[in-house]
């Protein structure tokens, strides 16, 4: 099947518990990559970028599961795409042996050795300024030689939650490819001096001004990629997905599907939606429809069956969305607190932080909606 730009394909397969074998997550990638017909080049490095930023474990669904992009691998080897073309690459916060995280025990490093490709670390590797086409906060970021000069970039998340981002998909898997200190845009940066004093205080959004911030950096980066001109496709690896805060807070769902795009956002927002939240909520989401780089409403995207080869009705579309929802949570006064209220609206970042400036300026504190602790082992 030929991909429209601006579509979304679904792959779906059962699941009921919140764990699956490796072999569960390589057939669903492959089954799913082989239905495709992206456009892939003769030559130059084909890209496969997970999120795999701090090595846990595979089974917590902290990382993209090895076996998925085992999958992708042998699905892209039989469209004949040579291994030694095949590079999996992220840029990570090291290797912490002391805490059990390294590429070996997160099962990364066996998956390479089996299908015979390679691992680039993109921590500390040679860096290229790459123009930001409409930068809001930066006109350049520093970006990895690896992935500016492939051939194919195939981004590759995991379907999880996030305490500042909310859902954290394709869009926010790119930060792996920066480099140093522009990567850590989530904390407080030198383009941010001139509000630092007053970063807590809210904007007319309800969001804090370094929250505010946080998203147009992440939507520089967006725009950066998309500058780089070479083929790409986001593909969500969702057989189980995770809510929490991103790192090892968290419980597992059982999902059981893949989404396949060219669109960032449309892929974001549909993978929100079946995650179980509306994605009109995620303000990196109604950020990115601001600035022109898709759209968040469901209505507007088609989504495809890859199965059937139909695209879905507006019911059918609404009907996947999950019923218990996958919640994004921050910590709060030795708590968590859930990201989004009942009626869809969304709670600041750093809550913490936010009431500490809010009684310095004499108004109330913003009360959270308090969330249930996180289940072992997530707390370890």
């Amino acid at each position: 099947m030929k991909i429209k730009p601006e579509a979304v394909y679904l792959y779906r397969v059962p699941i009921e518990a919140d764990e699956a074998p490796f072999e569960h997550y390589r057939e669903l990638a492959r089954a799913a990559l082989r239905l495709v017909e992206p456009a892939l080049p003769s030559q130059g490095t084909v890209l496969l970028k997970p999120n795999a930023t701090v090595l846990f474990p595979a089974e917590r669904r902290v990382i993209t599961h090895p076996g998925f992009l085992a999958g992708m691998i042998e699905a892209l080897v039989e469209k004949g795409v040579p291994k030694d073309r095949l590079v999996v690459a992220e840029g990570q916060c090291g290797e912490q042996p002391e805490n059990g995280h390294t590429w070996e025990k997160c099962g990364y490093q066996g998956m390479i050795d089996d299908q015979g490709v390679r691992l680039a670390k993109l921590t500390g590797a040679e860096m290229r300024q790459v123009k930001v086409p409409g930068g809001v906060v930066y006109e350049h970021y520093p970006m990895a030689r690896e992935v500016t000069d492939c051939a194919f970039f195939f981004n590759v998340p995991v379907a999880k939650c996030h305490n500042l981002v909310c859902t954290t998909l394709a869009v926010k898997n790119l930060m792996g490819t920066l480099g140093t200190p522009e990567r850590h845009i989530c904390s407080v940066q030198k383009v941010d001096e001139a509000h630092i004093e007053g970063r807590w205080r809210l904007a007319d959004n309800g969001l804090s001004i370094h929250e505010n911030g946080f998203v147009d950096k992440l939507l520089d980066l967006l725009a950066a990629h998309r500058s780089l001109g070479m083929p790409r496709l986001s593909m969500i690896d969702g057989l189980v997905g995770r809510d929490g805060t991103a790192f090892n807070e968290g419980r597992n769902y059982p999902l059981g599907w893949t989404l396949i795009g060219e669109n960032e956002v449309h892929v974001d927002a549909v993978g929100t939606h079946l995650m179980g939240l509306d994605p009109l909520w995620p303000p990196y989401l109604t950020r990115a429809v601001e600035r022109g780089f898709g759209t968040n409403r469901l209505e507007e995207i088609e989504l495809i069956d890859l199965q059937t080869g139909r695209s879905l009705t507006r019911n059918e579309v609404q009907a996947l969305r999950r019923a218990e929802v996958l919640m994004p949570v921050c910590r709060y006064d030795g708590g968590y607190y859930k990201r989004f209220r009942p009626d869809g609206s969304v709670v600041p970042w750093n809550l913490n932080e936010v009431n500490k400036q809010r009684l310095l300026d004499g108004l109330e504190e913003i009360a959270p909606e308090h969330s249930p602790s996180m289940r072992e082992p997530a707390m370890a």
